[in-house]
């Protein structure tokens, strides 16, 4: 494939495209707008180029050199990278979080626990409305905390709401949830000197063996005979997808049938679990309505220790069957990854290998100044 690649927009067309949002966090083309958007009626699951002239005309790459799908670093197809320092089974203590939970509601529960705790100021979370489209938003509130409980499978471009709070003055620490691709892209935001950097407090990251396009959960809902609105949750268990009613009945489906159209996205993605967060959790290992719990660094740990403190979590130690089946699970994410990209770098080699700083410009090169306020960028 010969096409020169000066933004994402090829790369999304090709289906590289996780649709994490970064690139309408850092959308450049104008000061106070962005050519890259998000609009879940419209686009539900790959951003909205609504110019496609100017992302032609951009000189500044900054999408390229954020987008988790290019790029990705060497060490992370090697299964040695994912390592943590101590390993539990978890389960809120908290009613309310366990209603509403995927399974033990570790991750409503460590959110809730940075604000009671004054560890954080916001938190950014994913809500769904009754057509299961993602509404990422930034909030302070516990009720759209727990509202948000529970995965949605579909792409979900939740760092998108870091281009609404760059303007704001003293927003704050932040607490973030994200799949592995998500806290990647925010990783490669944290090697740029964007405003974002300083405000990050917390990085909980949710295991992620792959996530569904919006269009291909549809055709699975239809293959039912049901609809997103008879959906009040998802699961993924014991190789099936489950789909729980607002009826009260309980539907499954195949996932290796589900999985049969995987986006390239997620065929090439390594990560079962983020290197880059602070705590992972996931449902792989542990009992029904638990947690598996892995703690990263010590910032994981302050976390964790203190929601079992105020008495809002209660952790148990993984055992060795737990490890070794979060180990298979790593081995196979590697594995698959690794047989995917070899294929995709031969065909898409120039979209997924690229050197966006050498085409476009630093983002160092193209401020214009800053301000305590925000941070501006030159014309294009």
């Amino acid at each position: 494939m010969s096409t020169k690649v000066v933004n994402v927009q090829i790369n999304i067309d090709a289906g590289f495209c996780s649709f994490c949002g970064a690139c309408i966090a850092v959308c450049p083309t104008h000061v106070g707008s962005k050519n890259l958007d998000y609009i879940p009626e419209k686009s539900a699951d790959k951003p909205i180029v609504k110019d496609s002239q100017k992302c032609e005309k951009c000189r500044h790459t900054l999408c390229m050199q954020i987008c988790p799908q290019l790029n990705i670093p060497a060490k992370l197809f090697n299964t040695s990278s994912y390592i943590y320092q101590e390993a539990y089974y978890s389960r809120s203590k908290m009613q309310e979080a366990l209603s509403r939970a995927q399974d033990g509601g570790t991750a409503t529960t460590l959110l809730l626990t940075a604000l009671k705790a004054r560890f954080v100021d916001y938190v950014i979370i994913l809500k769904k409305d009754e057509e299961w489209y993602p509404r990422p938003m930034v909030t302070q509130s516990e009720a759209d905390i727990i509202d948000a409980a529970s995965s949605k499978y579909v792409f979900s471009p939740i760092l998108a709401t870091l281009y609404d709070i760059i303007d704001k003055i003293d927003v704050g620490r932040i607490a973030v949830v994200g799949i592995p691709c998500q806290l990647r892209a925010l990783e490669n935001i944290s090697q740029l000197e964007f405003k974002h950097n300083n405000i990050i407090a917390f990085k909980i990251g949710l295991f992620c063996m792959h996530g569904f396009s919006r269009d291909r959960m549809e055709s699975i809902l239809k293959e039912l005979n049901i609809t997103f609105q008879d959906v009040v949750k998802m699961n993924i268990k014991k190789g099936k997808l489950w789909f729980t009613l607002k009826d009260g009945r309980i539907l499954d489906y195949p996932l290796k049938k589900a999985e049969k159209v995987l986006r390239p996205a997620c065929r090439q993605c390594p990560e079962l679990f983020s290197p880059y967060a602070n705590v992972n959790i996931g449902s792989i290992a542990a009992e029904e309505n638990w947690n598996s719990l892995l703690i990263m660094d010590s910032r994981g740990k302050e976390l964790v220790e203190k929601a079992i403190d105020m008495g809002l979590l209660e952790v148990k130690p993984m055992d060795s069957s737990g490890i070794e089946t979060i180990n298979k699970y790593v081995n196979k994410k590697v594995g698959d990854a690794l047989k995917y990209r070899e294929q995709y770098t031969k065909e898409f080699q120039n979209i997924l290998l690229i050197t966006p700083t050498k085409r476009g410009r630093k983002l160092s090169d193209i401020l214009e100044y800053r301000s305590r306020r925000s941070i501006y960028l030159s014309p294009l």
